[in-house]
C-alpha cells in the first residue's frame, strides 16, 4: 500500500497544527519556540490571535511578518484564528450596534378577577434582571398576548386561547377589559441581553454582520499576505461560534428558561409557516401541545439555517475564493450540538461552510476510562458517554457526507486537561480519536509565555520546563503516521444513525449516543447522518446513498415527535432498505413501514453489520474500517484503561498484516482462512492499539515466553523538571511507596542496575510505571514509550558480558504544579511500582519442550 510505504520509508505528510499562542512576544523567542516544534516533527502550526495585545494592530502585524517569514523558510505551513476574542464573533470590537445579536424575550403577569383591568408594563423585564444589566433600557415592546390559565396544572394556560392584545397597550400601561377568570398577560419584547460573554459580538443570521468579521480579519490579513494565501498561510479557524442567547449546553429551546435569538428574517420566515399568528410566539418559551412543538421545531429550521448560511457558509464561500481552507469548530459539549446557548443550533449546518470538518476535546471532556457522567472542568461536568460514543463520531459523519470537508476531520485536542495530561493520556486520546474518524490535530498548546503560565496546561515545550517534552516527537511521528494511513480513502459502514437535532427541538427524544454506544460496543459501524443529508439522499434499489456512501439501515433513536417531511422520507426510505424505530415510532405519525426494536436487541437485529466477530463480548473493543484506492486499513483499540481485551476474531478479509505505527514496523499476523475470511488471536493490553493493513509480511512479531526472574531492587536517583543533573544514586526497593516519600516530584527517576549475560533473556517488562518509559542499555538509548505496555524487546541488545541497563520513568507537571485544572483527576504513582520481570522469547519456550 502507497501511504504504508511513505510511512515506512518516512515520507508521510504531517497532520498536525498545534496552536501557538501571541502575546506580543520577542521575535527571539517565537523563534526559539518554532525550532522547538521542528525539532519535534511539528512543521504546522495554527496562530493563537486571542491573548495578543494589539491584533490588527502594528504589534500583531510584526508578530505575523515574522512568523510568515520563519515559516517559509522552514516550508511550514500555518492557519490563524480569526478574531480578537475568544469565541469568533467579536470581529475585532467593530461590530455596528444593528448588526448586533439582539433576542426575544418575555414576561408573564398573572392576573385574576372581572372587568377593567390595568397593568404597568413600563419595564419589560423582571425587575432583577433590568437592574442587573443596563441595556434593558433598549428593550423594544413586541406585543402582549392574553391567555386563560389552565389551573389544572402548574403555570399552564390553554394554548389555544392566546389572543394578541397589542393594541392595548400604550405608553408603558396595558388596559384590558375581562370577562372574569383567572389569566395570565405575556409581554413579549425585544432586547440586547442576552449572554454576558458575547453581548458586543455580531448576528450570525445577518449575512451583513458576518461580513463585518471578513472586512475586519480575513480582507486584512489577505491584503497584506496574498502572495503568502495558499502556499504558507493556508487556512484560519473559527473557535466556538455560537448564538450565545444564554450561558450554557442546557439552552434547550421550549424546557430552558431564555432569551430566543432573533431579527426581521426570523419573523419573517415565521409568518411564512402553516397557521401562524404571532399570538403563538408565547409558545416558543412555554406550553406542552402540538402546536408548540411544531412551532419549536420551524424556529429551530429558521434559526439554524440562517446560522448556516449567512455564518459558516459565508466564510466559507470567502475561504474557497481566496484558496485557503476553513477550519475549527463549535461548542458540541454535553449535547450542545443540537441547542442553543454555547451551541450553533445544529451540528452538521453549524459548520456547513467549513472546508475541514472539526470538533475538539479539551477540559477534561474524554477521561480514558470514564464513559459516564462526571465531574470536570468543562462547564456541568462531562456527559461521558455523549464524548466517547457521539463526539467523534458526528465530526467523522460531517467529513464524509459533506462533499466539501473531503473526508477530513480536524479535533483541537489536549488543551484545558491540567498538566495531569501527559504523553500517556495524549496518547489514549489520539488512539480514540484515530478509531472513531479524526485525521487532523490540532494539539493544544505551543505557549511562548514565561513558565508557568495558569492559561489552560498543558503547554508542550514550556520553555524547557515539560519534563515529558524531549519524548514529544515520539507522539508526533505516531499521529502522523496514523492520519497520514486514515486519509485520502473511505471509512466503510452500512448503518446510519439519524442525527437528533429535529427531534429534541419537536419534544422528548432519546440522545443518539445511546444508539451509538450500543453499536460501538457490539463492533457494528455507522454513521450520524443529519436531516437534511437525509432529505437529499439518493433511495435506490436495496440502498440508500449520500454523497457516494451507500446504507443498508437507517436507525431512528426514540422520538416523542419528528416533522412530517421527515417521516415521509423515512417512509420513502423503508420501502428499499431496513428502517429501525429504537424503542418507539414517532407520536402523531401513520408509518406503516419500518420496524420497531429495543435498543438491548439492536446488536442482535444488525448481527450481518458487524465488522468483526469475537469469541466473547468485548464492549471495550473499538474497530475502524478505512478504505484505500489499494487497500484498506484495520484500526482496533482497546478503550478500557483496565481489562485486557483477550479474545478470538474473525473477520472478513483475504491478508492482512500488523502494522506498529508507533515502532513504524510491519510483522505477519498469525492467521487462519476460514469461509469468510480470516481468524486470528487479539490481545490488547489497556492503552494498546493495533493496526492491521493489506498485504503480507513474511517477519514474525516476537513475543514473550516464560518469566525467567524478577528484579525488584535498583540504585535510584532523580531529576526535578528544573534542574540539569541527577542526584547521588541510593539503593532502592521497587514498590508502590515512592510518591508517599516525594508527593510534590515531577521530573525523571532514573533506576539503574546491572545484568549479566544470558541467552535466554529475550524481554524486560515494566508491569507498572509511570508514565514515559525510557530504557538505556550500556549508554545507549534503546526505546522510549510513552504508554503502555511497557515490554521492551532485548535480543539485540544485550551483549555477552555485564549489562548496564537504566530504566528512566518521567512523569507529568501535575505534583509539582497542583494546578486546579488537574484537581478533577487523580495523580498517578511515581516510577516503577512493581518489580523488573526479564522473559524467554515463545518460540524458545516451545524447543526447549
Amino acid at each position: 500500500m502507497k501511504r504504508l510505504i511513505e510511512n515506512l520509508t518516512g515520507t508521510n505528510g504531517n497532520y498536525c497544527y498545534p496552536f501557538f499562542w501571541q502575546h506580543g512576544e520577542s521575535h527571539e523567542n517565537l523563534k526559539n519556540v518554532l525550532d522547538q516544534m521542528r525539532e519535534q516533527g511539528i512543521m504546522n502550526f495554527c496562530v493563537e490571535s486571542r491573548p495578543h495585545p494589539d491584533f490588527l494592530g502594528n504589534g500583531w502585524w510584526a508578530t505575523l511578518d515574522f512568523l510568515i517569514a520563519e515559516a517559509k523558510k522552514y516550508e511550514m505551513k500555518m492557519w490563524i484564528l480569526d478574531d480578537a476574542k475568544f469565541p469568533t464573533g467579536y470581529a475585532n470590537g467593530k461590530v455596528p450596534q444593528q448588526y448586533r445579536k439582539r433576542y426575544l424575550d418575555y414576561r408573564r403577569y398573572d392576573i385574576a378577577g372581572k372587568g377593567r383591568v390595568e397593568l404597568d408594563v413600563s419595564i419589560f423585564a423582571d425587575i432583577r434582571a433590568f437592574a442587573k444589566d443596563k441595556r434593558h433600557q433598549n428593550d423594544r415592546f413586541l406585543m402582549a398576548v392574553l391567555a386563560e390559565n389552565d389551573l389544572r396544572e402548574k403555570q399552564a394556560f390553554w394554548e389555544d386561547s392566546l389572543q394578541d392584545v397589542s393594541d392595548h397597550y400604550s405608553e408603558g400601561k396595558l388596559t384590558l377589559q375581562l370577562e372574569g377568570g383567572h389569566y395570565s398577560v405575556f409581554v413579549l419584547y425585544e432586547t440586547d441581553c442576552g449572554e454576558e460573554k458575547t453581548k458586543d459580538y455580531l448576528d450570525p443570521m445577518q449575512k451583513e454582520a458576518t461580513q463585518i468579521l471578513i472586512n475586519e480579519v480575513y480582507e486584512k490579513h489577505y491584503q497584506r499576505y496574498a502572495e503568502d494565501f495558499g502556499k504558507t498561510l493556508v487556512g484560519f479557524f473559527s473557535d466556538e461560534p455560537r448564538f450565545g442567547n444564554t450561558k450554557g449546553t442546557e439552552a434547550l429551546i421550549g424546557r430552558s428558561a431564555m432569551p430566543l435569538p432573533w431579527n426581521a428574517e426570523v419573523i419573517r420566515r415565521l409568518r411564512e409557516t402553516g397557521n401562524f399568528t404571532e399570538a403563538k410566539l408565547v409558545l416558543l418559551f412555554l406550553g406542552n401541545g402540538e402546536e408548540a412543538s411544531c412551532l419549536r421545531q420551524a424556529y429551530m429550521d429558521i434559526v439554524t439555517d440562517l446560522y448556516s448560511k449567512n455564518f459558516s457558509q459565508t466564510i466559507g464561500d470567502w475561504c474557497r475564493a481566496h484558496d485557503v481552507d476553513y477550519a475549527g469548530h463549535t461548542i458540541e459539549d454535553n449535547n450542545a450540538h443540537s441547542r442553543l446557548g454555547y451551541g450553533a443550533g445544529h451540528y452538521f449546518r453549524g459548520i456547513a461552510g467549513q472546508t475541514i470538518a472539526g470538533i475538539d476535546i479539551i477540559g477534561g471532556q474524554i477521561v480514558p476510562g470514564m464513559d459516564y457522567e462526571h465531574e470536570s472542568f468543562s462547564s456541568g461536568g462531562s456527559d461521558g458517554e455523549f464524548y466517547h460514543y457521539a463526539l467523534v463520531k458526528l465530526g467523522a459523519s460531517s467529513a464524509k457526507l459533506d462533499p466539501a470537508k473531503k473526508g477530513v476531520l480536524m479535533c483541537e485536542a489536549f488543551g484545558a486537561y491540567g498538566w495531569i495530561e501527559g504523553l500517556k493520556m495524549m496518547k489514549w486520546i489520539t488512539d480514540h480519536m484515530l478509531s472513531h474518524g479524526v485525521n487532523l490535530i490540532v494539539p493544544h498548546a505551543f505557549n511562548p509565555a514565561p513558565f508557568p503560565d495558569r492559561d489552560c496546561p498543558p503547554h508542550f515545550y514550556a520553555q524547557g520546563k515539560n519534563p515529558q517534552y524531549p519524548y514529544f516527537h515520539r507522539w508526533t511521528a505516531y499521529a502522523n503516521r496514523l492520519c497520514h494511513l486514515l486519509s485520502g480513502g473511505y471509512h466503510q459502514a452500512e448503518v446510519g444513525v439519524l442525527y437528533n437535532a429535529f427531534a429534541e427541538w419537536s419534544g422528548e427524544a432519546m440522545p443518539m449516543q445511546k444508539v451509538l454506544k450500543v453499536l460501538q460496543q457490539n463492533q457494528i459501524e455507522c454513521d450520524v447522518i443529519s436531516e437534511d443529508f437525509l432529505m437529499n439522499g439518493q433511495i435506490e434499489s436495496k440502498g440508500l446513498t449520500i454523497n457516494g456512501y451507500r446504507y443498508s439501515v437507517i436507525v431512528v433513536p426514540a422520538a416523542q415527535r419528528l416533522p412530517k417531511p421527515l417521516l415521509d422520507k423515512l417512509g420513502e426510505i423503508a420501502e428499499q432498505i431496513t428502517v429501525i424505530f429504537v424503542d418507539q415510532r414517532p407520536g402523531y405519525a401513520e408509518l406503516k413501514r419500518g420496524q420497531t426494536k429495543t435498543l438491548a436487541l439492536l446488536p442482535v437485529t444488525l448481527e450481518k453489520f458487524k465488522t468483526l466477530k469475537t469469541s466473547r463480548s468485548e464492549p471495550s473493543l473499538t474497530v475502524y474500517r478505512y478504505k484505500l484506492p489499494d487497500g484498506e486499513v484495520i484500526m482496533l483499540n482497546n478503550e478500557n484503561i483496565i481489562e485486557t481485551i483477550d479474545t478470538e476474531v474473525e473477520i472478513s478479509a483475504e491478508s492482512l498484516l500488523l502494522y506498529d505505527a508507533y515502532e513504524n514496523k510491519t510483522a505477519r499476523l498469525e492467521s487462519t482462512k476460514t469461509e469468510t475470511g480470516i481468524r486470528f488471536h487479539l490481545r490488547l493490553d489497556p492503552y494498546q492499539s493495533i493496526v492491521l493493513v493489506s498485504g503480507k509480511e513474511t517477519h514474525k512479531r516476537p513475543e514473550k515466553g516464560m518469566l525467567l526472574a524478577e528484579i525488584d531492587e535498583a540504585q535510584l536517583s532523580w531529576k526535578a523538571y528544573d534542574q540539569a543533573e541527577y542526584s547521588k544514586p541510593q539503593a532502592v526497593k521497587i514498590d508502590n511507596h515512592l510518591a508517599d516519600a516525594m508527593p510534590y516530584f515531577s521530573g525523571s527517576l532514573k533506576y539503574e542496575l546491572d545484568l549479566p549475560y544470558n541467552p535466554k533473556v529475550a524481554f524486560l517488562e515494566l508491569k507498572e510505571a509511570f508514565e514515559v518509559i525510557e530504557l538505556i542499555v550500556n549508554g545507549k538509548c534503546e526505546d522510549v514509550r510513552i504508554a503502555p505496555p511497557f515490554c521492551f524487546d532485548l535480543t539485540e541488545i544485550l551483549q555477552p558480558g555485564n549489562n548496564h541497563i537504566e530504566i528512566i520513568a518521567t512523569n507529568n507537571l501535575a505534583r509539582k504544579m497542583r494546578d486546579p485544572m488537574s484537581s478533577y483527576l487523580a495523580l498517578e504513582p511515581l516510577g516503577l511500582t512493581q518489580s523488573i520481570r526479564l522473559y524467554q522469547r515463545r518460540h524458545e519456550v516451545k524447543q526447549a519442550a
